[in-house]
């Protein structure tokens, strides 16, 4: 019987995937990367661009990254300047795809540095955790197991010893019981210094398999890091006088008052805070994409963060004091400067370079978690500064039209020109932008045949 529905299985997949990749052989994602394009070049008629745009000196390494390599995705790689993070002036590296999240950062990270000294911040240290949870332990499992922390903790010490030498290394165990679901689970804590230590912390925890059972007597489920970080938090926060929020209509105390109550309506719905919160990671994400960091990791910690209560809520924090505002973000950042990704890609070693220009700034895991939460304030609070007086979409839409330029066809000089005469249309489409790019090159051509002039000038290449 189970020959016969392994058949049935097999046959299912095989119409399933002649019907989806009827071109693609069964060996596709063992191929070389260079011959899984020319296939897919072949298959999908793909347009010079999509090859070129896709692939590039990086193939070979995005061979090695990832599983079943085809190519590249190129993200914008642009900079936030002039930071003032702890007495230290940072230029941070942000690759992202959404227009306005470096001019946000841009103009509230100058704003706090320029009117309200910077920002201060603090880290609590770059501890990591690993769980090993234990299926059915016997009665006196927690006390087997705590008495034997030294037999656990000499396990571990050659795994551990580069990290030790390094000044981390192993920050001891807990144990935990889960009565309802008959689980033990231990926690080791591993200080994992500039790295972000999944690996070496997922190795220590997996070598503690055998011992946990013997002195459980249960079996181990699973082993493996908890990305929640909760020892290894990063904390940022900044006081501006209210003067200097000005923006019309408001004065500087309205504007500081509505952002208050911004952040308490944040703190208060759900639906805001979801998007509020996403909002501070805009900034974050992009940085830890810059340096070859695991968003995905940054912003579960994050949002689990922002649970933390049993409500989701707001994580930011602001209040008016005397005639100053003041603003606060804490989060767990589990960052590295070494290992993984990071350093490994050029654009990351390229970032981190970037990062850290300042040769009397630290270059470590902390301090970068330290600037990403500065960010992340920065971020949300330029973002709050639009929705309580203008509305976010004048800046987003200046941003929509240069999109729309260059998807129209527009180049170089043009696109510049073209986006500014849709904003003064205020008409966002595709089909406008066409319109105005033929007008504006019409305009240069009668231009240029006729005596010289004022006027806008896109440059000769367009011409053609």
């Amino acid at each position: 019987m189970a020959d016969r529905i392994d058949d049935r299985q097999d046959d299912f997949f095989s119409r399933t995937f002649q019907t989806v990749s009827p071109a693609l052989p069964r060996n596709f994602r063992k191929l070389p990367v260079r011959r899984k394009r020319e296939l897919l070049r072949h298959l999908l008629e793909l347009d010079p661009g999509e090859m070129e745009s896709s692939g590039g000196d990086l193939l070979d390494l995005a061979d090695v990254m990832v599983e079943s390599a085809l190519g590249v995705m190129p993200v914008p790689l642009g900079v936030a300047p002039g930071f003032l993070v702890d007495d230290h002036i940072v230029h941070i590296p942000l690759a992202v795809e959404e227009p306005s999240v470096i001019a946000a950062a841009s103009f509230a990270g100058q704003l706090i540095a320029r009117r309200g000294g910077g920002f201060t911040t603090t880290g609590t240290g770059q501890v990591m955790t690993a769980q090993i949870a234990l299926d059915q332990p016997l009665p006196g499992a927690e006390e087997a197991i705590s008495g034997a922390e030294r037999e656990l903790h000499k396990t571990l010490q050659g795994i551990l010893a580069p990290m030790t030498q390094r000044g981390g290394g192993y920050r001891g165990i807990e144990v935990s019981r889960l009565p309802e679901e008959d689980m033990l689970v231990v926690y080791l804590h591993v200080d994992t210094c500039d790295a972000m230590g999944a690996n070496i912390i997922n190795t220590a925890a997996e070598a503690l398999r055998a011992p946990l059972e013997r002195l459980s007597g249960g079996s181990v489920l699973m082993a493996i890091l908890t990305n929640a970080a909760p020892r290894r938090r990063a904390r940022a926060s900044f006081s501006i006088p209210l003067r200097h929020l000005a923006r019309p209509p408001f004065d500087g105390p309205l504007m500081g008052e509505r952002i208050v109550r911004a952040n308490q309506f944040a703190r208060a719905d759900r639906l805001r805070a979801v998007t509020h919160n996403k909002g501070i990671m805009n900034g974050i994400s992009a940085l830890a994409t810059a340096t070859g960091n695991d968003t995905r990791a940054v912003e579960a910690a994050a949002h689990a963060h922002a649970s933390r209560s049993g409500a989701y809520r707001a994580l930011t924090e602001y209040r008016i004091s005397g005639d100053h505002l003041e603003g606060e973000l804490e989060l767990p950042l589990a960052l590295g400067t070494v290992g993984g990704a990071t350093g490994l890609h050029p654009v990351s070693s390229l970032s981190l370079k970037i990062l850290f220009m300042d040769p009397s700034m630290e270059r470590s895991a902390s301090r970068l978690g330290r600037i990403a939460v500065a960010l992340g304030l920065a971020q949300n609070l330029a973002a709050l500064m639009a929705l309580v007086s203008e509305g976010i979409q004048k800046g987003h839409m200046r941003q929509h039209a240069r999109r729309l330029a260059w998807a129209s066809g527009a180049r170089h000089e043009e696109i510049p020109l073209l986006a500014e005469d849709l904003w003064k249309q205020g008409v966002f489409n595709l089909d406008a932008a066409h319109r105005l790019l033929q007008t504006l090159r019409a305009d240069y051509q009668n231009r240029s045949t006729a005596s010289p002039g004022p006027g806008r000038t896109p440059g000769d290449h367009h011409a053609s």
